[in-house]
């Protein structure tokens, strides 16, 4: 992982961890009390160019462990889609384990064929899940 700014960087083990705007919410339920690192990307870690909102690195930040990217939207999930990409080619360990995760107000069909192509595209790069839910969902790491 990239070097980033402590002020960005918010150490927890709750058991319950949230992202939460403008009515689209992600919560990751850690029920082992893991210490992770909850990391606002957008506007902090990266401040140029296309990012996602969040990133919760679980373990310590040069240590290999899960990554999960976070981007709440509204209704443009292409963007998003970009947005989950920039982010990991920018941030990403090598070594650790990717999800990515696009919570959106709602998925238009004709998305469908952009969506597989990227899911695609980042399993076959970085062995990555990316799970895209409408308004909210509960993960558990």
């Amino acid at each position: 992982m990239i070097e980033i700014d402590q002020a960005c960087i918010q150490y927890t083990n709750a058991s319950n961890i949230k992202f939460e705007e403008n009515k689209k919410k992600i919560i990751f339920r850690n029920p082992n009390r893991k210490e992770c690192l909850k990391i606002q990307i957008d506007g902090c870690a990266i401040k140029y160019g296309e990012k996602c909102d969040n990133l919760l690195k679980v373990g310590k930040a040069k240590e290999q462990g899960p990554e999960y990217y976070v981007e709440l939207k509204g209704e443009d999930v292409g963007h998003a889609l970009e947005q989950i990409k920039r982010t990991i080619q920018t941030i990403h360990n090598d070594r650790s384990p990717v999800m990515a995760f696009i919570i959106c107000t709602n998925v238009s069909p004709a998305l469908n064929t952009k969506i597989q192509k990227f899911k695609k595209q980042l399993k076959e790069k970085y062995q990555a899940v990316v799970v895209i839910k409408e308004r909210q969902h509960e993960h558990e790491i």
